[in-house]
Parts: structure tokens; sequence; C-alpha cells
């Protein structure tokens, strides 16, 4: 599997199971679907004038059934024989000669209609977008990336690899058509402008854990974070920046960090130059040939068995090679550097922990249960 831009992803990404990502554009089934509506509904109109047509113009001699059976088989020329009479009634052959010019040219209009509804993809892609639209609304404490420019590429390329449950929102559709073809992602994307509020409710920033804004500069992703803001107050908000002198505002407008990519690349280049070793040595305890490790920070549940236990009777490495770096606790704010085996568990205690990504569902369920 390949990220935008032929970047190989390594295992396990690899051992993902491939499937066609669909994108959840309103507009992008409406326009087939109203002409097909559209079509039906001329149809049936014809339909619906031919059969009383047919009642009063024979004096109501036939009942409506008849008269419908007699439209049915005049607009499509089945051929079978003739339940209302017509030779030797001119008004009959009139209205017949009419509602065939009329009906035929309507009734081949809509089964072309139909036709390229099903042969061009349409109604594949209806379907397969009405259930992509129920899939991101079971979505739940999952992140959202708005932007598949370079930068947005790169975190979604890391929420992957860390197995977290993510989204794209990207305004360019061709550019998420693409990227759905050339990848084959199990990635809802949500096309539209991440700055309109009727985006981000389409992607389900309410129940989202956190929202990255990638886009092409500081006005939008400014605009977005004041849009996401509004409309919720616990998501974390994560913008890239441009200039720096612009942090202030992107706080102001509700964003909980602020990344600027020049300095930072800046930094680590010079971190780099600097401290090779350490660098290398970083880069080797991410990736551990193969097995990826990341940092990660768990909370333990308010009815953990594990509160009141100190860190050696909880052994929180009985399942995995786990290393704590450090505690915070979200009362005082206040971190703990490597704390020692004494060091007592509670509500308050969040984790910071280096680990192994598989092996993180296994402690989850430690701090939850105890076992």
């Amino acid at each position: 599997m390949r990220c935008h831009g032929g970047t190989v992803l390594k295992s396990p990404l690899q051992r993902m199971r491939r499937v066609r990502a669909t994108l959840s554009s309103p507009q992008h089934d409406k326009h087939a679907l109203v002409r097909l509506l559209r079509s039906a509904g001329v149809l049936l109109g014809i339909f619906v004038a031919g059969t009383v047509g047919y009642y009063f113009i024979c004096d109501q001699q036939y009942s409506l059934l008849t008269c419908a059976y007699m439209t049915i088989i005049t607009l499509t020329s089945i051929g079978f024989g003739e339940v209302i009479p017509i030779k030797g009634y001119p008004d009959r052959m009139v209205f017949t000669i009419t509602l065939v010019i009329f009906g035929m040219g309507l009734m081949l209009y809509f089964v072309s209609q139909l036709t390229a509804f099903v042969v061009d993809g349409d109604l594949r892609d209806m379907l397969s977008s009405q259930r992509m639209r129920k899939n991101i609304d079971r979505l739940d404490n999952h992140f959202i990336v708005a932007g598949l420019g370079a930068t947005g590429r790169h975190v979604i390329h890391e929420m992957l690899r860390s197995e977290r449950p993510c989204l794209i929102i990207e305004r360019d559709e061709e550019l998420a058509k693409a990227f759905n073809q050339e990848h084959w992602l199990e990635l809802p994307i949500v096309v539209g402008d991440a700055t309109h509020d009727d985006v981000l409710k389409s992607a389900g920033i309410e129940r989202a854990t956190g929202i990255v804004f990638a886009l092409g500069n500081d006005r939008d992703n400014l605009f977005a974070t004041l849009s996401a803001r509004g409309l919720s107050e616990s998501v974390r908000i994560i913008t890239r920046g441009e200039n720096p002198s612009s942090e202030v505002k992107f706080r102001r407008a509700g964003a909980t960090s602020v990344i600027f990519t020049d300095a930072l690349s800046g930094l680590r280049m010079a971190t780099e130059v600097m401290r090779p070793e350490v660098t290398g040595f970083l880069d080797l305890m991410m990736r551990d040939h193969g097995e990826i490790r990341r940092i990660e920070e768990l909370e333990i549940p308010s009815k953990s068995p594990l509160i009141g236990q100190t860190l050696r009777q909880a052994n929180l490495r009985r399942h995995s090679d786990a290393l704590i770096v450090a505690t915070h606790d979200r009362e005082t704010d206040q971190y703990t550097w490597n704390p020692g085996p004494d060091y007592l568990l509670t509500t308050r205690t969040k984790l910071i922990m280096l680990c192994l990504v598989r092996d993180i569902p296994k402690i989850e369920a430690l701090l939850r249960d105890g076992r």
C-alpha cells in the first residue's frame, strides 16, 4: 500500500484489508438521481393522462384498470390485442397516436436514464455513499484530517500506522477521487470545504476526539478553527501554521495547538546535525524493525481496580514490554518523569507510555479490568 506521492507504507499497513474508499458527497449523487426521478415523474404523468384519457374518451364504458392496461401496452408496444376498440373511433385513434408519439419518446428517455444510472456506476456510487454516510454516523472518538496536501497526507499516514480511526475532509473532489483510486484505503472522505459548518458536521465533529487542519494557508486554517470550536467545545484542534506571529490569533480562535511546519523541520534538521545518534536511536525505537512503537497517553478509568495501587502492584508490564516514561496529574497539571515503583495510581493519573501499537488494547484492558 502506498501513501499519496508514492511513499510505500510498511507493515502492518500492508496487512490491512484493502477496499475502495467512498466519497461522501451529496452533490456527487444528486444530479444523476434527480434526472432519473424527473424522467420517471414525467413518464408517470403520461401514464396517468393516458389512463384518464381513455376512461373519458370511452364515456366511462371501461374500468380504470382496463384503461391503465391499454395505456401500458400502448406505451411499451407489447403488441397484445386491444382491450379497447380503436378502429372506427376517430377520437380514440387520434388520442392513441398522440399517446404513442409523446409516450414512446419519454419511455425511451427514461430507459436511457435508468441504463446510464446503472451502467455508469451512479447507482453503485449512490449506494456506496449512503453506506459510507452510515459508517460516518457510527464513528465515535475518531480523528478528522482536513486537507489532502503534503502535511495532511503525513498526518493520515501516521494515524493509519497507529491504527486510529480517522476521516478525511477535502474540497477538491478530483483529488479525493484520485486518492481513493490510487490507494484503496478504508477511509471515509467527506468532499467539501472544511471552513463550512455543515461539512464539519457531516464529518461528525461533535463526536470526534480531535481534528487536524492542514489547509492551504493561515486564513483558511484560522477560519476553520473558529468554525470547529463553535461546533464543539471538547474537540482537540491542531492546526498547521505558516507565520509564528499568528499563533495568538489561532489560540483565540480555539486552537488547542499550532504546529509551524517550517520551524519544526528546522528543529529536526538542527537536532540531526548536532545529535545524530540521539535522533537515530529515536527513529530506530519508533520503527523497531517493523514493529511500530509510539509514545501513548492512557487514562485510568474511574472504576479501574488499579486505583489506589502502586505501579509495582499494578504490574502493567505483565502483558507487554511497555515503558512508563512519565505520568500526568490532570488536576494539578503536573508531570512526574520516570515514576518509581511506589508511585500511587489515582483517578487523576494519566500514563505516558512507550509501547507497541499492537499492545495498546491489552494495556487498556488491564487498566479497565485489572487483568
